[in-house]
């Protein structure tokens, strides 16, 4: 599968000499396959990364020119986005740091300044962070004298959104649910930009953040299944901070058993689809589970587009099929994957054994 070759290319280390094995299939692979791979890569946004690693081991020649051409161009523009993103979020924290208000960062823009390889390898959306409700007082009136304007109808029960006239978004907590009852000093840590992008930061510590990874990742799998990008997160935390988890700490703070299982099945997908070396803590636990596969993943987010976990998603497709409706940019699902879909949750799969229930204590509220 020539998905899974360009996927292990994009996890090489810089130092690791390329199989043979790996040019052969690069080389041989036809433009239906190519095409193919490409649009899958291009949906879970990882074209800038395979790029990267593509050119960092010498594989430019193996591509195709205009597959090369493709995955050059997705890099410069994630390149070009992202430093975008970071100059202005810059600019922003030093405002708020006039005021002493430290936000704490998220996601995307703390994975791809501390974790990934290259800053344009994890493309990054909106930028998030949290505050306390008190800090989101002070930031507000900043953030609009920055040129920042509230979005009022994006607005949830626990968060805001502000967005600025080069539609940079921040997305901005005053409430984050999974973290009631923890003490707020033991979830961050401050670090200095890796990239030399941005000042003092504070960010979740590793066990915060596999956490909060693994609750994002399910709270959204039921309406966009499982992202690959999301995924591969998981191995860049766990090579730069894997060393820093510890089972005990997971325990108090990833709230539920469904994420529990899907944090298990995804180190097991790690493990058997990559070979990724896992802490042996994490190892031991992800041996309970059956992994998810690279064809399911792939397989899901198709159906996953069509809306096939609601009842209106099942009346779309068949009024395209019939006509009524013209005709969606994306393929017909095959008929054995819709029967897969209808008898069986296919994300979370396995029920989760009675060893791994973690019940979560909580104390006092945090924000």
């Amino acid at each position: 599968m020539l998905l899974r070759t360009l996927l292990q290319i994009s996890l090489f280390k810089p130092s690791a000499d390329v199989p043979g094995v790996v040019r052969q299939r690069l080389q041989s692979a036809t433009d239906g396959q190519w095409q193919e791979a490409i649009a899958v890569l291009t949906h879970h946004r990882l074209m800038p990364l395979v790029f990267y690693g593509v050119k960092v081991h010498n594989l430019t020649d193996d591509i195709p020119k205009p597959i090369l051409s493709q995955l050059m161009l997705n890099y410069l523009q994630s390149l070009q986005h992202n430093i975008r993103l970071f100059k202005t979020l810059a600019v922003v924290l030093e405002r708020l740091a006039v005021v002493d208000v430290y936000p704490v960062l998220w996601k995307g823009i703390v994975l791809a300044d501390h974790l990934y390889p290259d800053v344009a390898t994890r493309m990054i959306g909106d930028i998030d962070w949290a505050v306390t409700p008190h800090e989101f007082d002070i930031a507000s009136p900043i953030l609009a004298e920055l040129s920042f304007a509230l979005q009022p109808a994006m607005a949830t029960s626990d968060a805001a959104y502000f967005m600025n006239a080069d539609r940079v978004l921040l997305d901005v907590h005053h409430r984050v649910r999974l973290f009631e009852g923890q003490e707020p000093l033991s979830l961050t840590q401050y670090l200095f930009s890796s990239k030399g992008l941005l000042p003092l930061c504070r960010v979740l510590e590793p066990n915060a953040m596999l956490a909060h990874l693994t609750v994002h990742l399910g709270g959204h799998a039921p309406d966009m299944g499982l992202p690959l990008c999301w995924i591969l997160d998981f191995v860049f935390l766990l090579r730069r901070w894997g060393d820093q988890i510890a089972m005990q700490r997971l325990k108090e703070l990833i709230p539920d058993r469904k994420s529990w299982r899907l944090l298990g099945r995804i180190l097991r997908f790690l493990q058997v689809e990559f070979g990724e070396p896992l802490p042996a803590e994490l190892a031991e636990f992800a041996q309970q589970y059956k992994p998810f596969t690279l064809e399911g993943i792939t397989r899901q987010n198709q159906l996953v587009m069509w809306g096939l976990h609601r009842p209106q998603g099942w009346v779309k497709m068949a009024a395209s099929l019939v006509g009524v409706r013209s005709n969606p940019k994306f393929e017909y699902p095959e008929v054995s994957y819709l029967l897969q879909w209808a008898a069986a949750d296919l994300w979370m799969g396995d029920r989760l054994s009675s060893r791994t229930e973690c019940p979560r204590q909580t104390t006092a509220g945090f924000w």
